[in-house]
Order: C-alpha cells, then structure tokens, then sequence
C-alpha cells in the first residue's frame, strides 16, 4: 500500500513539471543574428528622403510697362497678352540674354544688346513669359514691354567737353518712343553725373564692358569702374526738347 501511495506522488510531480516548465526559445541561426552594433546604428541613422527639392527659378509679374533690377540667376517675368495686338520689347541696358515665350510654350523670339528689342503681334491671348539670363555673374538691366510702340535708337552722340573743363550741356530734340545714347570719355575712379531739364525722361549710365551703372528718374551718377568710353542713354516716351548736362570729375 505505502509502496502504491509513493509511485502516485512521483507520478504526479512529473505532470506537474511538465505544466509549468518554461518554454524553450526557439534556435536561432548564425545567419540570422544582429550585432548590437548593427541595432544602434538602425536606430541612430537619421531619416533621409531620396527625392531632392529642385532649385526653382524666380518667377515675378512684370506689373508695369517697364522692369529694373538686378539679377544673379535666370529669372522669369510674366505678363498677360491679348491675341492680336502688338508687342515691342525693348532692352536698353544690361549685359543679358531675354527670351519670350507664348502662353504654349513656343519661343517666339531673343533679345540681346546687340538686338535691343522683339516686335511682333502676339499670336493667342494668355500669360507670355520673358526668361532674362545674366551673362554675368550678376547684371542690371531695364527691360521695357510696350503695346503699339516702336522704340527707335537714335545714332551715339558725343558729349562736347572742351579740354580742361569738367561738364558739357547738349540739348536734344526726341520723338515718342526713343532712345538716345551720349558717350563720354572717362578714367577709372572719376564720377559721372547727369541731369536732365525735364524730369519725366529716365536716364542710365552704362559702362565700356555694357553693365548697368545707376538709372533715374532726371537724374543719375556713378563711380567709374574702368577707364573708356561710357555711355548716358536718355530715354523718352513722348516728344520732349530736353538739356541734358554731364559732368566728369
């Protein structure tokens, strides 16, 4: 009896055993095994996108009939035409390549210095652009976008500064529309200055190399960067009889 009694107890301990033993991991394989190492950089690399945001060129609302600005990158004007009409762009000033396009796409023409303006009647109605690229590393130019206008450049005129004087006064006679280019020998580190009689003319400084010095409104001045022949642009877009004094010193 005491002999059947014992065998059950053990019997019994057994199953106990077998309930609550703990379960065995599972084996893993050598290949299958991560370095600690391994985990912390997972953990520490930074998240990376493989898309890279391209760099967009400007893009800005030519707003009124005529831009002034100084760029050191491509830069897109827009502005919107209607079929049918036409269109003068002129540039008169600045070392740069202007492109225009129609609302489709199709480049209808290019400007450069030695062009200075696009004619033509725009062929659809929509939003044209101008792509303006410096030739430079930097550049000033003014661009002017007229409807029904034909700007003219009127042959270079030299300034008459008698030896030993400092200034000169010319007076001119100009038609709507037109530009007229004054040249003047200058040294590098003199300043130029213009006024004009009548205050509604723009005038510009431009340097032998063909940069953009100063505009205004009437009036302007610049420090000589190179030593040469500069040129003053007066430019009207009305019949105007204006004096015109330039000063080197």
């Amino acid at each position: 009896m005491k002999k059947l009694i014992l065998l059950t107890g053990m019997l019994l301990m057994m199953m106990a055993k077998s309930v609550f033993a703990s379960p065995v991991a599972p084996k893993i394989e050598p290949g299958d095994r991560m370095a600690a190492s391994e985990i912390t950089e997972t953990f520490n690399k930074p998240a990376t996108s493989s898309a890279t945001v391209p760099n967009l060129e400007p893009i800005e609302r030519m707003s009124t009939s005529q831009i002034r600005e100084t760029i050191n990158q491509p830069t897109t004007y827009i502005f919107e035409g209607v079929k049918g009409r036409e269109l003068t762009l002129s540039l008169w000033a600045g070392q740069l390549t202007a492109e225009l396009y129609s609302p489709n796409g199709q480049n209808m023409g290019v400007i450069e210095k030695n062009d200075n303006q696009w004619i033509g009647q725009l062929p659809e109605s929509g939003i044209y652009r101008v792509r303006v690229t410096p030739k430079g590393e930097t550049t000033s130019f003014v661009l002017g976008r007229d409807f029904n206008a034909k700007w003219t450049y009127r042959p270079d005129r030299a300034i008459p500064i008698a030896f030993g004087e400092k200034e000169a006064t010319v007076k001119l006679k100009m038609s709507g529309y037109q530009i007229q280019p004054l040249t003047v020998q200058g040294k590098q580190g003199q300043t130029i200055r213009v006024s004009a009689s009548n205050k509604n003319l723009d005038v510009a400084i431009e340097s032998p190399s063909g940069q953009l010095l100063d505009q205004g409104e009437g009036q302007t001045f610049a420090q000589l960067p190179e030593s040469g022949t500069y040129r003053v642009l007066i430019v009207a877009n009305r019949p105007v009889k204006p004096s015109i004094k330039v000063s080197v010193q």
